[in-house]
């Protein structure tokens, strides 16, 4: 008893998961649709049913004969499908995989003379269920350079089936595919692109079946806007490109292509500017003083740093091609110039940490007071031998002690004013008080005792007159050859 029980609890569980696997494969087959069943399939029974004067017994008359396996025209002339595509929408290009996206109307028509409408059916066209599609014979057509395609069913099947009275059939369905679209960013961001979409038989050569394009605008689409591109009704080229495969023959093709131009705008505003300027701030080192290192060095730093970290960030949104683009030039351009200012301080500090430039430097300096001090001699002095003209202080007495002028001249006092201005202008009183009385010196120098207790100032560092001259020829050198450079780029690539 145990043992049947068992067995009856497996065969129930065996039941029970095969009635949920036909649920499951039951609900996939309901969102693809009922399969279709043709009227040639139907019995006649099942025809004798129908009405004779519906438009429903037609179409089984139509089809009652219908073998959808053989083509229009058999062993005849080529049937001629006239191609015509609306574009509902244009994806932008997308550079590192080279491809673009579109929403596309496709529609088709081709005559099959099996399919001309009786004599007795008044309307010129006949409106069928798309699903009857199934039935006819159709072109085996495909998009040659497709990566990823879809149909769209939302609400319903997005397709559209007429048939006319002289057997014309024209389908229209609605697709989403994705295009590859090769191309060459060797002008870019100032490129041009051409982009295709070829249509194809996959099955049947020319001998069978021809496309063509729909005469007058056969490809027709409203005003789209992308982002980075435009792309005009009365630029879109159309072209054969019926190709042939080694052992099979000529098979059928035609292709549209886009010609869409690159708007600049967002790299001028993006890459190109902010470069510009950060190229201008990296010669502001020439105007500063060249011992100054802590401001030269992370200025030229930084600019070289920012620079790389842009050219990085534009890498990683193109493609990795081989050949040199546009953009890389004026990049490379800009960081050649952002290092040659790290360059150029380095040169600098060469001269001016050399011993030998120094000491010349020095002896220059030395030569120079020299032949002041020499000067100064041989001038004759147009001032009287003492201070006031009148037996005062005797000059060279006032040249060893004068120094350091009165704050302003209302602290002079009127009683020794004369003392004081009838020195030159050139002079300096430092041992005269504010009254003109002279101050006690402590030696034959003129220097006072609170001038002993004050330590003497630092002296200046030597700068080599050659340091000077690289930081002065760098200054006109670097923005006269970079505007040369880009009157020469944006003359070649716009």
């Amino acid at each position: 008893m145990a043992w049947s029980k068992l067995a009856l609890l497996l065969v129930l569980l065996l039941c029970t998961v095969d009635a949920s696997a036909k649920e499951k494969s039951g609900g996939k087959k309901g969102k693809k649709g009922k399969k279709v069943i043709c009227p040639s399939q139907l019995s006649a029974e099942d025809l004798d049913r129908v009405p004779g004067n519906s438009t429903s017994n037609i179409l089984n008359r139509l089809l009652v004969t219908y073998d959808s396996r053989i083509r229009p025209n058999f062993q005849g002339i080529p049937v001629e499908d006239k191609v015509n595509i609306f574009i509902n929408s244009f994806g932008s290009i997308q550079e590192t995989t080279m491809d673009y996206r579109v929403n596309i109307f496709l529609r088709q028509r081709w005559n099959d003379p099996r399919l001309r409408l009786p004599t007795d059916f008044k309307s010129d066209a006949l409106t069928v269920d798309p699903k009857m599609f199934q039935c006819l014979w159709k072109p085996d057509l495909f998009f040659a350079n497709e990566k990823n395609a879809n149909f769209h069913d939302v609400t319903q099947e997005n397709l559209l089936l007429f048939i006319y009275r002289n057997g014309d059939v024209l389908i229209s369905m609605r697709l989403s595919i994705t295009l590859s679209c090769p191309l060459d960013l060797r002008l870019f961001p100032m490129d041009t692109q051409l982009c295709k979409i070829q249509l194809e038989s996959y099955g049947y050569t020319t001998k069978d079946l021809v496309f063509m394009w729909q005469s007058g605008d056969p490809v027709q689409m409203d005003e789209i806007a992308l982002p980075q591109f435009d792309v005009k009704q009365e630029d879109i080229k159309y072209s054969n490109c019926t190709k042939f495969y080694a052992g099979t023959g000529y098979y059928t093709c035609v292709e549209v292509i886009f010609t869409l131009r690159r708007q600049v705008g967002f790299y001028l505003m993006g890459v190109y500017a902010p470069t510009l300027l950060i190229v201008v701030l990296s010669w502001l080192s020439f105007w500063i003083n060249p011992d100054a290192s802590a401001a030269r060095v992370p200025l030229g730093i930084l600019s070289v740093l920012s620079l790389s970290s842009e050219c990085t960030s534009l890498a990683s949104e193109l493609p990795k091609v081989s050949y040199v683009k546009a953009i890389d030039v004026w990049m490379i351009a800009c960081l050649l110039y952002g290092f040659g200012s790290l360059v150029e301080y380095a040169v600098v500090q060469v001269m001016l940490n050399s011993p030998k430039r120094i000491e010349a430097e020095k002896a220059r300096m030395a030569k120079k007071e020299k032949e002041k001090e020499k000067e100064a001699k041989k001038t004759p002095s147009k001032t009287p031998n003492t201070i006031n003209g009148t037996g005062g202080t005797p000059i060279h007495v006032v040249e060893t002690r004068c120094k350091k002028v009165c704050t302003s001249k209302s602290d002079l006092r009127s009683n020794d004013f004369s003392i004081v201005g009838s020195l030159p202008r050139d002079f300096e009183l430092s041992n005269f008080d504010c009254y003109g009385k002279p101050i006690e010196v402590n030696n034959g120098l003129g220097k006072s005792k609170n001038k002993n207790n004050k330590k003497p100032p630092p002296a200046k560092p030597v700068i080599p007159s050659a340091a000077k001259r690289v930081d002065l020829y760098a200054r006109a050198l670097f923005p006269f050859t970079f505007l040369f450079f880009n009157v020469i780029y944006w003359s070649v690539y716009l």
